[in-house]
């Protein structure tokens, strides 16, 4: 699997500028979550969607710069001053936890040794 393939694809599913390095590190972030989690050192072309899925997650969830880390503000209550928070970008794309992407890479999956 070629990096700087994935990269042009994921570009281009996210119309980001070509010297966008968060894609690139969210790349990164993929393809390294899916190696450590697989427990293989190369990936195999059949992950290249799921680790492309995955990098434009961790790409949108990253708010690189843009909203809070808080999440959005739902409610302000002014009687002694009450915020609530929505859900941040992270929780909504569920990548608090690899579940979204188990059941894709358990066949890959393989076991470590030292």
């Amino acid at each position: 699997m070629d990096r700087d393939t994935l990269l042009v694809k994921i570009k281009e599913i996210c119309k980001a500028e070509d010297s966008d390095l968060n894609i690139e590190y969210a790349l990164d972030s993929a393809i390294s979550i899916a190696k450590n989690y697989c427990g293989i050192k190369e990936l195999p072309e059949e992950l290249e969607n799921t680790v492309i899925d995955m990098a434009i997650d961790i790409f949108k969830s990253g708010q690189y710069g843009g909203e809070d880390e808080n999440g959005r503000l739902k409610s302000i209550t002014e009687g002694d001053i009450s915020m609530s928070f929505g859900d941040t970008l992270y929780e909504q794309y569920g990548l608090s936890n690899i579940k979204n992407y188990e059941k894709r890479m358990m066949p890959f999956r393989r076991i470590k040794w030292n």
